[in-house]
């Protein structure tokens, strides 16, 4: 049965005023201007005039949310998510997880995308071969070990579709030569490589730099002169023409300042911005608070000890937030949440924004981007009750 969503429909090129998506079979069949006479031939029609019909979200960096963790409960995860608007996540593991701790969550992720019909597009792993210099929480970070990622590979190389490293770490380039094999895309975090160090990686499939401005570093260098600025991982990421950027956009700016998030948008452009959540396993569960402050290991409800780790965004809020801080319009906003992550990952083709012919991940949203309704490869999945 064919499906007409109106509403002010956002494309990668425009807002169309008073739009309508076609839906059929599961994916988009038709874009355009509202047409009355179509309305009325319509199997179903869901009229969300005055609101915006943009792509559904895409998440390529979560941890958790809604008091779960997403390698332990990945069902309920993306569930909670999907609520919030994505409709692509990629359940992601932490460099602080033991090697067994990670086999067992890649094997939970697994089984969820097994049995279809979820959000889940695949796995991101941030670490566990990271600079120990870099992390909020203690970790038992350790060397590159040819045995451990093989093993991995082997296990879940198909899921895998982004990894997260320390570049400048001993034996990371015949790892990333042998998990290139998978299509695997790299992402330097938690790191201090120096600009030759990642442009060498660039080669090698190293095409994000992970949670920009937070949690890496500049390789100390004594034979420069006293009071200039060396340049390390983000301004690598920045320069390179082929690299995108996370940020994670918080109400308050304290993972990006504001003023450095319309600076990363300048020298990146829109088209190679990426907005993340790293929500942790309270995201979306604690009112009026979306950054995740820990004492220790643990939860710091009041932030005692200033330490970031990860935040407690949804990808609505943070998206919500990337417009309010950088002035981006609806168009662009869309892009930095939805088309960019897809593009990134090589799932630009069936996700990631509203055009003939891709899945039918659609949502009708505010202004402010509260998520009023979600539809998930052309099937209905939620709608907001009392506004939520």
């Amino acid at each position: 049965m064919e499906t007409i969503v109106c509403g002010k429909v956002v494309t990668p090129f425009s807002v169309i005023e008073k739009g309508m998506v076609v839906v059929k079979d599961g994916r988009i069949a038709e874009v355009g201007e509202r047409v009355p006479e179509r309305l009325v031939r319509a199997g179903n029609v869901l009229d969300r005039q005055g609101e915006y019909i943009v792509p559904g979200f895409v998440d390529i960096h979560c941890h958790g949310g809604g008091g779960c963790w997403s390698f332990d409960e990945p069902e309920r995860f993306a569930e909670f998510h999907l609520r919030r608007g994505t409709t692509g996540i990629l359940p992601t593991l932490f460099y602080n997880q033991s090697h067994a701790e990670i086999l067992e969550g890649l094997a939970r992720v697994q089984a969820v995308m097994a049995q279809g019909g979820s959000s889940i597009l695949g796995i991101h792993l941030e670490g566990p071969y990271i600079n120990s210099k870099y992390g909020a929480v203690t970790a038992p970070i350790r060397s590159v070990n040819q045995a451990e990622y093989r093993e991995i590979l082997e296990m879940a190389g198909k899921e895998i579709l982004l990894w997260t490293l320390a570049p400048e770490l001993d034996g990371q380039t015949a790892f990333m030569e042998e998990a290139s094999r998978y299509g695997i895309v790299f992402s330097v975090g938690h790191s201090e490589a120096d600009p030759e160090t990642i442009f060498a990686a660039h080669r090698l499939g190293l095409r994000l730099g992970c949670h920009l401005t937070n949690a890496s570093g500049v390789t100390p260098n004594q034979s420069r002169y006293a009071g200039t600025r060396e340049v390390g991982v983000h301004e690598a990421v920045l320069a390179h023409d082929e690299m995108y950027a996370e940020v994670i956009p918080d109400a308050n700016g304290i993972h990006v300042r504001p003023l450095m998030l319309r600076l990363i948008v300048k020298a990146k452009g829109v088209d190679s911005v990426i907005v993340i959540t790293d929500s942790v396993d309270l995201g979306g569960t604690v009112p009026g608070q979306d950054v995740n402050l820990i004492r220790g290991n643990e939860f710091s409800p009041n932030g005692e000890d200033l330490m970031l780790s990860g935040s407690l965004l949804t990808m609505d809020r943070a998206v919500h937030n990337m417009r309010k801080h950088t002035g981006i319009g609806m168009v662009d906003a869309c892009k930095m949440g939805a088309l960019n992550p897809a593009r990134l990952l090589g799932l630009d083709r069936d996700l990631g924004s509203i055009e003939r012919g891709k899945i039918a991940n659609l949502l009708a949203v505010t202004e402010d981007m509260d998520v009023q309704m979600v539809m998930l490869e052309g099937h209905l999945k939620h709608l907001a009750q009392n506004g939520r």
